[in-house]
């Protein structure tokens, strides 16, 4: 009887200590996710924060008079007083014309070619 009660007890003492135990996972397993999401989250932070003083410094590139400047021109804008003139047609100028007598080949047809 006596070892019944022990066998008894320890069941029980078993039980408790499962069920606390069970108790205790799902928390534990959330903390643990929650630290991992924090340190990516640190990780993308810091990442964009380094984004951003790269934009800030692009910004403050751009921000200059000449740069100013020279996208406004681009734009067709003029300073006061400035007359604009406005090119038309091609300013590239034309291929040179192909010679009948070329063949497209590499060499001259001053170079003679042995045989």
């Amino acid at each position: 009887m006596r070892s019944d009660r022990i066998k008894t007890r320890r069941l029980i003492v078993a039980g408790v200590l499962t069920a606390l135990l069970l108790g205790y996972a799902g928390p534990v397993k959330g903390y643990l996710d929650q630290r991992a999401e924090l340190r990516e989250e640190r990780a993308k932070l810091e990442r964009l924060q380094d984004q951003r003083a790269s934009l800030r410094a692009q910004l403050a590139a751009l921000n200059q008079d000449p740069v100013l400047e020279a996208r406004a021109r681009e734009l067709g804008l003029v300073r006061p007083g400035e007359r604009a003139f406005r090119v038309r047609g091609r300013l590239d100028p034309p291929p040179p014309p192909r010679d009948e007598g070329d063949d497209g080949g590499i060499l001259p047809d001053w170079v003679p070619i042995p045989l």
